[in-house]
């Protein structure tokens, strides 16, 4: 497994568009709608890297989310184009637990919200925390751009009680 962490800027981002769906009964888009196109584009980086969830789910290997924070900066609306950003800010050195921080930017290029994730990697037979399969990280884990803020953390970092 790769423990070394390359610092160039790598960009993975994925646009979308609001739909009506999206939007609270103020006519912007509601707190839930930033996490599902978050979690949309986490997902669509693995898909594109060719480990879409079936495949991972084929393998024995699921991805859990631990804990979610959202933060709100600016309003978006039906029909505004959004682009969801994805990097790694931490991780433990066996990437069996991280954290991604996703920007979400509307098309003026100004944060509309920032998603940060904790999660983890569970073999999905004993339902246990495990490293991901090092053709995983290979594949997607190391082409993950990384924030510029990363740092490698402890397993103790991630127990929240």
């Amino acid at each position: 497994m790769s423990n070394q962490i390359i610092m160039e800027k790598k960009i993975y981002s994925k646009d979308v568009e609001v739909i009506w769906a999206d939007l609270d009964p103020n006519q912007h888009m509601r707190h839930t709608s930033y996490s599902q196109y978050a979690a949309h584009a986490r997902i669509c980086f693995f898909n594109d890297h060719g480990y879409p969830l079936t495949k991972l789910a084929n393998m024995g290997l699921g991805a859990v989310l631990l804990r979610e924070e959202s933060i709100y900066v600016r309003e978006v609306g039906m029909h505004e184009r959004i682009r969801i950003t994805v990097e790694l800010i931490k991780a433990t050195r066996d990437y069996s637990r991280y954290t991604i921080i996703q920007t979400i930017f509307k098309a003026n290029a100004k944060v509309a919200a920032k998603v940060l994730i904790d999660g983890a990697w569970i073999d999905m037979q004993s339902r246990k925390v495990v490293p991901p399969f090092p053709e995983v990280v290979e594949a997607v884990i190391d082409q993950l751009p990384i924030h510029k803020d990363f740092v490698w953390v402890e397993a103790s970092y991630y127990r929240f009680l």
